[in-house]
């Protein structure tokens, strides 16, 4: 099932949460270009606040998968 998570002025439709993880965001490339952008320039020290669903909380880089060509985000611990 897709969330809706809100960067800046990005609404990724598309996003899925991870069900064993519930803190990890996935974010697919294709479909978000210009985020994708964004994100590539991201610092891992760096947190930036999102809303899931509405609600707010901040997100740190995780890691791009290759294999399926998307970004994964984390809510800091």
């Amino acid at each position: 099932m897709g969330h809706v998570v809100k960067i800046g002025r990005y609404e990724i439709v598309d996003a899925e949460l991870d069900v064993q993880n519930l803190d990890t965001v996935s974010i697919p490339c294709n479909t978000n270009p210009g985020l994708i952008t964004q994100l590539d320039g991201w610092d891992k020290e760096t947190s930036v606040p999102a809303w899931i669903d509405g609600k707010k909380v901040d997100l740190k880089l995780g890691h791009y998968d290759k294999e399926q060509d998307l970004w994964i985000l984390k809510k800091p611990a």
